[in-house]
């Protein structure tokens, strides 16, 4: 426009010349749209869950494996494809235009890619809190030890709620005692509490996050606590002399019948599961997932059996 306001003439038959010829806007070819760097973005991030979803199922040979290992390779070419073509990735803030609104193909991507997105967030949380997380797990996989005693008849069970979102690193919701057991061949009642005792007792000066009480169907009073320490450890595996540093941390607790204590750590890297006990004092290694889990739950439950349980039997 600004071109033709400065051409000769009063008309634009006039201002055209001679040639009778005008210059146009030039429309240039650009793939990096914000559909396509949504686009690229859901790629990207697929390609990852799937690609981890099938290394962490390698072993398996089910339908469902391949068809997520076809659906990473098509998400890593169509990746590759628009990064060929110019595209870059869309920032997670973005506001939708009219195509990511109006589209049916590209809303889908949209809805997609930002439920990718809250799982990340989930995962960075889990990362920021994970010695929080660690002592959920470790809380579970101890009613679950306990539960899988024979003869354990569950009195009492908290309902347990997953929240949406964590707060403050925690993800479930609960009322203690967390669950009641009678072991019916020990004629023993074992409550188990997670995360029970305010700063102003002296029990949570010890710093452990699940206590162990044990007691008599026929007796008010209980018989004994028992402490378990969850700690976690990015690298994982015993720590050397642990059980020494717990023993000379019980003897602080004669006074508030503590008679024992367990630390649960996560597997190291390559490692079984693993138990160390030492007197009163247990220390093992637990895994989040598949065998290692199945295994350390295993080593817990015969920890409370012969330990916790044994001296009341």
């Amino acid at each position: 426009m600004l071109w033709l306001a400065r051409q000769p003439g009063e008309t634009i038959a006039e201002r055209a010349g001679d040639r009778q010829r005008l210059q146009a806007v030039v429309r240039e070819e650009n793939f990096n749209t914000l559909e396509n760097r949504v686009l690229l973005s859901y790629a990207r991030l697929a390609a990852e869950i799937a690609h981890d979803y099938v290394q962490r199922h390698q072993r398996s040979d089910s339908a469902r494996v391949h068809q997520v290992r076809t659906y990473d390779e098509r998400c890593g070419r169509l990746a590759r494809d628009l990064r060929a073509l110019g595209v870059q990735v869309a920032s997670p803030d973005v506001t939708p235009n009219f195509v990511l609104q109006s589209n049916w193909h590209y809303q889908q991507v949209w809805a997609a890619w930002h439920e990718l997105l809250r799982r990340h967030r989930a995962l960075d949380e889990l990362w920021r809190w994970q010695a929080r997380s660690w002592e959920e797990l470790s809380a579970l996989a101890t009613i679950v030890a306990v539960q899988s005693i024979p003869g354990a008849q569950p009195v009492a069970l908290s309902a347990i709620v997953f929240r949406d979102e964590q707060e403050r690193g925690c993800w479930i919701d609960h009322v203690n005692p967390i669950a009641v057991f009678f072991l019916q061949r020990q004629q023993a009642v074992l409550e188990i509490a997670y995360r029970q005792f305010s700063r102003a007792t002296r029990l949570a000066a010890f710093g452990a996050a699940i206590w162990l009480r044990v007691g008599r169907p026929d007796r008010q009073d209980d018989l004994g606590r028992w402490a378990i320490w969850p700690l976690w450890s990015a690298d994982g595996g015993l720590e050397p002399g642990e059980t020494h540093e717990v023993s000379a941390l019980l003897a602080q607790g004669r006074g508030e019948n503590l008679l024992g204590g367990i630390t649960l750590r996560p597997t190291g890297r390559g490692l079984p599961a693993q138990r160390i006990t030492n007197g009163k004092v247990s220390c093992l290694t637990l895994g989040t997932a598949g065998q290692l889990l199945a295994d350390g739950i295993s080593n817990l439950r015969e920890v409370i059996l012969r330990q916790v349980l044994g001296e009341h039997a």
